[in-house]
């Protein structure tokens, strides 16, 4: 996936005090520097990736799983197309879902009027 984000520097942050600090220019070498901060500053540092306009780009930190395995966490989500594409197709999907549901009770108060209109005139 091809990405036009031009990116200035890699923040290694361990408990509230800056550690280490690398200049990066796109988001392939933050993917290859991001899991040797972590190797070397363990897993209670957050890694925090910048735009060159100064603004996060992503931020990363280790979560415990019940394995007791670690796994990286992108704490900055709209980032993340393939989570907004599902966020998208599942907003999209409760819309449909309820214009549908709204369709169906429209056509069960029309019969019912309809109804109600035949009983009074008999």
């Amino acid at each position: 996936m091809k990405t036009n984000e031009i990116l200035k520097d890699m923040v290694t942050v361990v408990g509230g005090e800056v550690k280490d600090t690398i200049k990066i220019e796109n988001p392939c070498q933050m993917w290859r520097n991001v899991d040797a901060k972590f190797a070397e500053f363990g897993n209670d540092a957050n890694v925090i990736v910048h735009r060159e306009d100064g603004t996060e780009f992503k931020n990363f930190t280790m979560k415990a799983t019940k394995a007791g395995k670690y796994i990286k966490v992108n704490s900055i989500k709209e980032t993340n197309r393939g989570m907004m594409a599902k966020a998208k197709a599942a907003a999209k999907a409760a819309a449909e879902k309820r214009e549908a549901k709204l369709a169906k009770r429209r056509e069960y108060d029309r019969k019912r009027r309809a109804a109600k209109k035949a009983a009074a005139q008999a």
